[in-house]
């Protein structure tokens, strides 16, 4: 485990929901925190009675969710330079606001609520809504389901796996890139068969 994440886990034990929804907030913005992490090990220390499961997967889900929609109005509201001003540019290297921009033009629905599984592209994504203002409630329901999805999967592992939460942690990011591939594929493939029939 962490440094990092030792440090954010000590403070969940002290300060509880407050911790997760903060954690999970500024994750969501830009901040590299292991966020899905801290679900899974605040999921593991309900088990003992120390937390309450279901709230965690509520906090879990509205710190997200805020976080990505303070990323989408700080860009809707005052353009990409609000940005630069609070300090966050760094993190959104201008190829990867493009590759999102261009993802997001093809398939808005896959591109918003898979991205919210991979926490290096997710807040590009809600960067790059915002610019093209893209209508808030679409954006609100395709990462509402994203976000649900998410913290309740690394929530229900960390109840599931319990004390040995940490062990599925070392492989999640591998596990979701499979299952994200697979979905993609599965997607692109079915696709092809109705264009298949269709032109029989």
């Amino acid at each position: 485990m962490t440094n990092i994440l030792s440090t954010l886990l000590s403070y969940v034990l002290i300060y509880k929901y407050y911790s997760i929804f903060i954690i999970t907030f500024l994750g969501a913005i830009a901040l590299p925190l292991p966020s899905g992490s801290v679900v899974m090990a605040a999921a593991a220390f309900s088990i003992q009675g120390y937390l309450n499961f279901y709230l965690v997967v509520l906090v879990g889900i509205a710190g997200n969710m805020a976080g990505d929609s303070a990323g989408y109005w700080l860009v809707r509201l005052y353009g990409m330079e609000a940005v630069s001003k609070v300090g966050l540019k760094k993190f959104f290297p201008l190829e990867k606001l493009h590759a999102a921009r261009e993802q997001i033009e093809k398939h808005r629905l896959l591109t918003i609520y898979f991205s919210r599984f991979m926490t290096a592209i997710a807040p590009a994504v809600n960067i790059v809504c915002g610019f093209t203002e893209l209508p808030y409630r679409e954006f609100l329901l395709f990462e509402a389901l994203g976000e649900f999805t998410e913290v309740s999967f690394f929530a229900v592992m960390g109840y599931i796996f319990g004390s040995n939460w940490e062990y599925f942690n070392q492989v999640s990011d591998k596990f979701w890139m499979v299952v994200v591939a697979g979905v993609l594929f599965s997607l692109v493939l079915w696709r092809y068969i109705l264009r298949k029939k269709a032109k029989a």
